[in-house]
């Protein structure tokens, strides 16, 4: 069957089954130190693949039957800016400060219960998507389901190699061998996805897009599926985003129907995703434009085909990734042939894997260098990826120590331009929390207290007895100017 496909000589045909056995067996050999590798699809968001530009995100769950991508986009937020300061928050300072003066902590602590509290629902009770304050988001998900149900599947293998930032996954479907290959650009600024089948038009598909609220229209047409909608910023109109789902190169059929593509005949499919939010990053404000039309340009601009594209964004990607290295010796063992999950059980059971804490180590360096780009907002409580339209703490920015901790060893592995979104969301902080110093510390700087979000949330949070604390910023002085020098 290989030779009818390929239509070479029985001399080229031996060669080329050679290479393929040859390459089969690199391919086979677990990359321990790079590698983390499933034996069955994710069950949960946590085993999915993580991928990411610093701008889009993707969590790959390699199913064999309705194949779930994740998407996500950094800026995509429900919410919008709002005034949350208490205006006489500052006449209960000085009682305050006397009552515990006094011993009086319960006194003081009513006070501060009281007044020293965002205005309104502050940020929702940790579940603000439908607040003023917000929440990060899901922007959906890609779906790519057979047509048909399988018999047998067999020979299941999941890898997301951190070394040139690519998941990829394959598995035998009734004889027919299935690879399926996904990365975030970060030249072209899309997720590719690419379908391959071993036998000729092996590939009956449909392909969707999903989102399950504040959506505006879901449709496929002239081959290509756009989704788009808004989000809510409390009882106003918020964010606006667009997803746009294209095939790029297709060798069988592809029918539009309603909100979906049907794939038929085909032997090897390319996926190109682009989305866009009106989310303004340099003022924190929405822009005017339309983000369909944005996303239909990002496909529109891209060069090259997937082998250039991939090519490329490794190398930009690698251009970080290598500037900070940590070897191991290679050693044959019995974790090669393990799965992540069972090398992590065999290492806490007291067993030895030199190479597992060298994997943990360049896993976090990528989820950094996936989740955090310049000129763009930083990694959040998520990183940039979720699964939910209301994220646990609203994936927003705490700024006791969460966002630190994203960026905490970003000088130790050569990474430290990476943190350009961390130091400009700080001084986009200053102007929000000039005004609330004035109103809860009747004084001049700056102040910003536990959490916030894109539109530069700095007030308390709505329970002072953990949003009242001044660990996000503290650069308040008092109206005369000067602090009071303390006595020796």
């Amino acid at each position: 069957m290989l030779k009818s496909f390929f239509r070479f000589s029985s001399f080229y045909f031996l060669f080329l089954l050679g290479l393929f056995i040859c390459l089969s067996n690199i391919i086979s050999a677990q990359k321990t130190d790079v590698e983390i590798y499933f034996k069955e699809p994710a069950k949960h968001f946590s085993e999915s693949l993580p991928l990411g530009n610093g701008r889009l995100g993707a969590m790959v769950f390699g199913d064999t039957q309705k194949e779930k991508i994740a998407l996500n986009e950094i800026s995509l937020w429900s919410g919008g800016p709002q005034d949350a300061d208490l205006d006489d928050a500052y006449k209960y300072l000085k009682p305050i400060q006397d009552l515990l003066l006094e011993g009086n902590n319960k006194g003081a602590q009513d006070l501060l219960m009281k007044h020293f509290v965002a205005k309104g629902r502050g940020s929702g009770f940790g579940a603000g998507a439908n607040d003023k304050y917000g929440c990060y988001q899901t922007m959906g998900d890609l779906f790519i389901e057979w047509n048909q149900p399988a018999q047998t599947i067999s020979d299941y293998k999941r890898i997301l190699n951190i070394e040139n930032a690519t998941s990829s996954f394959s598995y035998n479907r009734d004889g027919n061998m299935i690879t399926e290959e996904v990365f975030t650009d970060f030249i072209n600024d899309v997720i590719w996805i690419k379908l391959r089948s071993t036998k000729k038009k092996g590939l009956e598909l449909k392909l969707s897009l999903y989102r399950k609220e504040n959506l505006l229209k879901n449709e496929a047409f002239k081959g290509q599926i756009v989704m788009y909608g808004q989000l809510p910023s409390g009882k106003d109109k918020g964010v606006k985003y667009a997803t746009v789902l294209k095939p790029i190169a297709c060798d069988g059929s592809i029918i539009s129907s309603e909100s979906s593509l049907r794939v038929s005949n085909a032997t090897e499919l390319v996926l190109a995703v682009a989305m866009r939010t009106n989310y303004d990053y340099k003022t924190g404000i929405l822009l005017s434009g339309d983000v369909v039309k944005k996303a239909v340009q990002d496909i529109q601009n891209i060069k090259g085909n997937f082998f250039v594209a991939k090519t490329n964004s490794t190398k930009k990607y690698q251009a970080w990734f290598n500037r900070c290295r940590w070897t191991a010796p290679i050693r044959k063992s019995s974790v090669d042939t393990m799965s992540t999950l069972e090398r992590m059980i065999h290492y806490r059971q007291g067993h030895s894997d030199n190479h597992l804490p060298v994997l943990y180590f360049n896993f976090g360096r990528y989820l950094l260098i996936s989740s955090s780009r310049p000129g763009l907002l930083p990694a959040n409580l998520q990183g940039l990826w979720a699964v939910e339209y209301q994220t646990p703490w609203n994936g927003d920015y705490h700024l006791n120590i969460n966002i630190q901790m994203n960026y905490w060893l970003i000088n130790a592995v050569n990474l430290y331009d990476l943190a350009e979104p961390l130091f400009r969301f700080t001084k986009d902080l200053l102007p929000n929390g000039q005004k609330t110093a004035r109103k809860y510390y009747d004084a001049n700087g700056w102040v910003a207290h536990v959490i916030s979000n894109p539109w530069f949330f700095t007030s308390p949070g709505e329970g002072a007895n953990w949003g009242s604390t001044l660990t996000g910023g503290a650069r308040c002085l008092p109206i005369s100017g000067t602090l009071p020098l303390h006595k020796r």
